[in-house]
């Protein structure tokens, strides 16, 4: 009898040490399913066999699970709340603002905060970005600092002239300057089964809860919540809310925006 999703799952879990339950199993079969046609894996039975054997295949499993979309400046109007109300207030209250965004898929969310510090004209002294991602692919990507203007469509043509290299003229390709690459420090984490530090200033936790069971988004809150200082700031995606903030101790001050109560 063939491997059935759910058996896959079961085995997969244990051979991954990833907590695939924590997703949408929908999407955990889409994604899977997507990835046997690409390596032309027949059944379940096959890709729990390369799993175990098959190095290479086993990272490409992973990377492809993960979420691998972003883009700078997305949904312009939250981070212009960030530029003008939430960072500047940061700044007023320490000497040492510390930023975390995970995850940080290809690096478009850590990088638009270096880039509106930048423009505050901020030092590199007085903050801390850390981009944290399970997928080592799209890290690797993130550090080369290289994007299709898909991912560029909202930054200003200010900054785009500013910070940008066009390296591609036909392929519409640009590769963002070091002095905004170095102010980002990234790191492969596992969200869900490992723990986090504590005392962020602001974490960008965006469009990731979605894809997300209840079960797991309610413990994420709890160890997002718990790893922000009091009066820190969770800034999620526009489609994304939390509800009944208070248990976590937050609350909301604007689209997005949650607020560790102090």
């Amino acid at each position: 009898m063939p491997l059935t999703f759910e058996q896959f799952i079961e085995q997969a879990i244990k051979i991954l040490n990833l907590n695939l339950c924590g997703y949408k199993i929908k999407r955990v079969q889409r994604r899977t399913d997507s990835l046997m046609r690409r390596h032309n894996i027949n059944d379940y039975e096959q890709c729990i066999k390369l799993l175990k054997t098959d190095r290479t295949f086993k990272e490409a499993y992973l990377n492809h699970f993960t979420i691998n979309t972003s883009e700078f400046f997305r949904n312009p109007g939250n981070f212009a709340y960030l530029k003008e109300k939430i960072l500047p207030g940061l700044f007023v209250q320490k000497n040492k603002v510390n930023i975390w965004s995970a995850p940080c898929s290809n690096g478009s969310e850590p990088y638009t905060v270096a880039l509106i510090l930048a423009e505050l004209n901020y030092t590199a002294k007085q903050y801390r970005i850390l981009g944290s991602d399970i997928d080592t692919g799209i890290l690797d990507r993130a550090r080369r600092g290289v994007y299709g203007y898909n991912n560029l469509e909202n930054v200003p043509d200010n900054l785009l002239n500013k910070y940008f290299i066009n390296i591609d003229p036909v392929n519409r390709k640009y590769r963002l300057t070091e002095e905004i690459i170095e102010q980002v420090t990234l790191e492969k984490k596992d969200l869900i089964n490992e723990s986090f530090s504590n005392n962020w200033d602001l974490i960008l936790s965006r469009n990731f809860f979605i894809y997300l069971t209840n079960e797991i988004k309610e413990m994420l809150c709890h160890k997002f919540a718990a790893a922000l200082r009091p009066g820190g700031y969770f800034f999620l995606g526009n489609t994304e809310f939390i509800f009944n903030p208070e248990q976590y101790n937050l609350k909301k001050v604007y689209s997005s925006f949650y607020q560790k109560s102090d």
